[in-house]
Formats: structure tokens, sequence, C-alpha cells
């Protein structure tokens, strides 16, 4: 898959390079010059621009993660919106990149898996106590900053106690195997859902056994 085209953002960011590009969106290292600081902008692909529930999404992961930026493993989103028709979010940088990166090379040692465990659930905590149910818990949601220490996500496709349901009944968001079983059958997700997901990437991180893989012989948890 050849990369994104360099999006059209305000002129006080000024692109840097490319990061990585996913299904909905393609994020990018820019430098605010009006700030003095390097940032990550999330953009939505151009063919989603007229997709209002992809929007939906954007907006829905910068209000969350605003709500809860007074916790230090969330994801910290400075700025969002709309230039030239292009849909963006502008969020801290986490030159570590994601615990999936990491996992590329097998499990991760006790201590360390148990530090990152510990940053997700103290940022699930808090967004639980405001109402926020994440929904999509998994490696790839879970950024590293300078320290090493987890920021939790992409809170695009959560649901919060303060806005009206987004999704149909029956509809299942996520990514299936990291799905509680109420989820996978179209069932509400709750906190315990959230909680459910973080216990299979604990599993994942101690064994390097993805959801419904068996750890090799010895790397049982």
């Amino acid at each position: 898959m050849s990369a994104a085209a360099p999006p059209s953002l305000p002129e006080r960011y000024r692109l840097v390079r490319h990061v990585a590009d996913g299904g909905m969106a393609s994020v990018w290292e820019a430098t605010d010059e009006l700030l003095g600081r390097r940032v990550a902008v999330k953009v939505l692909a151009p063919a989603l621009a007229a997709d209002d529930e992809a929007r939906r999404r954007f907006t829905r992961e910068a209000r969350a993660a605003a709500r809860l930026s007074t916790h230090p493993h969330v994801v910290t989103v400075y700025d969002a919106g709309e230039h030239d028709g292009q849909t963006y979010l502008v969020m801290a940088l986490y030159p570590g990149g994601t615990v999936a990166d990491r996992l590329t090379d097998g499990p991760i040692p006790q201590e360390q898996a148990l530090d990152w465990l510990e940053d997700a659930a103290s940022a699930l905590d808090l967004a639980h106590a405001e109402g926020v149910v994440h929904r999509d818990v998994k490696p790839a949601n879970l950024l590293l900053d300078e320290r090493d220490h987890v920021a939790v996500g992409d809170f695009g496709i959560a649901t919060a106690a303060w806005e009206s349901a987004m999704t149909s009944t029956g509809m299942v968001l996520g990514t299936l195997a990291y799905l509680a079983p109420e989820q996978r059958s179209g069932g509400a997700a709750t906190p315990a859902s959230d909680r459910y997901a973080l216990g299979l990437v604990a599993r994942q991180l101690l064994t390097g056994a993805k959801p419904g893989v068996e750890p090799e012989p010895g790397r049982s948890v």
C-alpha cells in the first residue's frame, strides 16, 4: 500500500514525516510552529471525508481525550478541526511507538509488562469513573512515550454517558480478537468489557500469543 498523500493543514503545523496509515486515517509527525513543539497529526482518509460516522468518530475521540486529559496515561489531544475539507486531530507525539510494535519481538519481560498494564488500567479506571467505555482496548491502542510509559489512545468508538447512543443496537464495533463475549453478541459494552480486553492484552504481553492462540510450551500465564 502506498503512503497517504501529505495532508493540507493549518499554517501553524509543518509536516515532518509520515508515521503510519490505518484503515480510517493516516498519522504524521509535525511541528507546531506557534508553540514550538513536535506533535502527531491524525488525518481522516480522503475517501472518508464525506462519511458522517467517520467524522463523528474523530470528534468523539477528541472530546473523550479532552475530558480525560488530566490523566498522564491518556493520549493528549491538543487541537481538532477541518482544513481544506480534511478532518484532523493534533495529539502529543509518542516516540516509542505502540505496544503492538514491541510485541513483534515476542513476549515482554514481566516487570515491563506489569508497568504497562498498570498504566493502562489506571487510565481506564478514570475513563470509567467519567462514564467513558473505550470498547477497543488492544496493543495497537497503547502508545509509548519517551520514558516507555503507556498512554491509552483511540477513543474513536468509545461510548460516553454524556452523549446519546452512537451505534445501532446489535452493531458490533471493536477489534474482534479482543472483544468481550457481550460485545461479540451485539450487547452493550461496559467497563467490564474493557477490563476483559486488558486481560487478553496481559496474556499476550506475558506469553507473546495473540488472543485465541495457544502460547508456546512454558509460556502460559
